[in-house]
Parts: C-alpha cells; sequence; structure tokens
C-alpha cells in the first residue's frame, strides 16, 4: 500500500509538471554515426557459487527485456530521459522474473531485480555526455570492495517503478542515440551524436576516505563532473557520498 501511495503521487506529480518525455526509436543508425561514450559491466558479480551471484540467469531476463525497450531511444534537445517511464513496472504479466535487488540494506529476490545494473550504465553515459541529471538515487550502502568495480565508489543510481526513478535532459543541440546490448557475458551501453561530442568530459574523487562510526566502518567522498573545453577546465559538483560499508573493511580505516 506505502509503495502503491508513492506511484500514485509521482504520477500526479508528472500530470502537474508535464515534461518533453524522449519515447521515439530511430532504427537507422546511420544518422547517428559518431560515438560519444560506451560503458559494459558484467553480467555475473561475484564467484558461481557466492550469493551476490545468484539468479544471474533471471537477472540477465530482466534486463534483456528493458534493454530491448530502450534500445534504439533518441534524446532530442530538451528531452528528458527516464527510466521508469520508459521501461515500466517490471512485473510477472510482461515477462520479468525474480531476481536479487537490495531493500532496506539487505540483498533479497524480486520481480524484476537486477535493473540497477542498466541504471548504472545509462547514468555513467549521461554523465560522460553532458547531461543534465534531474533525478538519481543510489544505496546508502557501499556494497562492494573496489576489485568488483569500475567507477568511484558512489558513481550509479538505482531504479524502483516508479518514484525512484534516473532521469536526465539532453542539454545539447543536436539529438542523441541510445543504443543496449545484453551480451552473454556483458553488458553494454553507449550513446551516439549525429556530430562529434564537443569537448571531453571526466569523473574527478576528492576526499576520501575510510573511517569508522560507532564501531561501524564508513566510507566517504566527493565525485565532480569535469569539463575540457579547451583554454579552460570546469568543474562540477556532483554528489557527496557519506555510506555504511557492507564488507570487511577494517584494514581500510586509515588511523586517525
Amino acid at each position: 500500500m506505502r509503495a502503491a501511495a508513492h506511484r500514485l503521487r509521482r504520477h500526479l506529480q508528472d500530470l502537474r509538471k508535464p515534461q518533453a518525455w524522449a519515447s521515439r526509436k530511430e532504427e537507422d543508425a546511420a544518422y547517428f554515426p559518431y560515438l560519444w561514450v560506451e560503458k559494459s559491466s558484467p553480467l555475473q558479480r561475484g564467484g558461481a557459487g557466492d550469493a551476490i551471484a545468484a539468479h544471474t540467469a533471471e537477472k540477465k531476463t530482466n534486463l534483456q527485456l528493458a534493454g530491448g525497450i530502450l534500445d534504439g531511444l533518441v534524446i532530442q534537445p530538451g528531452e528528458v530521459f527516464s527510466f521508469c517511464r520508459l521501461v515500466g513496472p517490471t512485473t510477472v504479466a510482461r515477462g520479468f522474473l525474480p531476481a536479487l535487488e537490495m531493500h532496506d540494506g539487505v540483498m533479497s529476490t524480486h520481480v524484476g531485480g537486477g535493473l540497477c545494473q542498466m541504471a548504472n550504465l545509462l547514468f555513467h553515459l549521461a554523465v560522460m555526455s553532458d547531461g543534465e541529471i534531474l533525478e538519481r538515487h543510489r544505496h546508502g550502502f557501499d556494497l562492494y570492495p573496489d576489485n568488483a568495480r569500475s567507477m568511484p565508489f558512489g558513481y550509479g543510481a538505482t531504479v524502483f517503478y516508479n518514484y525512484v526513478d534516473f532521469r536526465w535532459r539532453n542539454p545539447h543541440a543536436i539529438a542523441l542515440r541510445l543504443t543496449v546490448e545484453v551480451g552473454e557475458t556483458e553488458v553494454f551501453a553507449r550513446i551516439y551524436g549525429a556530430s562529434p561530442r564537443p569537448y571531453g568530459v571526466q569523473v574527478i574523487e576528492t576526499d576520501h576516505a575510510f573511517y569508522r562510526k560507532n564501531g561501524v566502518v564508513w566510507r566517504r567522498n566527493k565525485l565532480w563532473r569535469e569539463r575540457d573545453l579547451g583554454e579552460k577546465k570546469e568543474r562540477e559538483l556532483l554528489f557527496v557520498n557519506d555510506s555504511r560499508v557492507m564488507y570487511a573493511a577494517d584494514h581500510l580505516v586509515e588511523p586517525s
């Protein structure tokens, strides 16, 4: 009932503040010949016997369903990408399967689980394309050690239909095209443009530290988006992260 109330509230909010939502696809890739950014991530986390690797086959099915909806999407200038509006409710009737996802700091099985992996990929594409991040949520926990991480801690997005959404606006003067592919072992996402990317973008981490609070290990950092504009570089603060660590990390705490 609480989730239903949140969903109704989000529907009403969107009705009151209409946006130019991205919804059209373009099957002909020839209109978008320039690769702006690409990113991939492995389908399976951990070893075959690890708890985190459970339900990988079901997660793959969920990712394939969502990927089929998103692949080929065009985000016109000024349009807003909304993960939840595009993918829709993840129900059994639509073919989604139970897979692992995080709820209240606990890994559990839910229909449509695993889609946060795709949201993370698309978040990276939006940041590196210098998209305007309108809504982004993340888990309040540091789930994995860095040997399973390709981006800085605290960099990503989580989704839960429809009130925990990931949304970004295309601020550029040209349209962008999204492609998504779910392979045998990895998920791939790319953004293409009709012209080359006008400037470079990178993510910078500062103020990183592991520390202990009330006997529990926490981790913090700041993440910045840096634009390389040629004669100058422009830095924008994206997020300040401060999360409880969910793996053995006592050895990483720096002496005070």
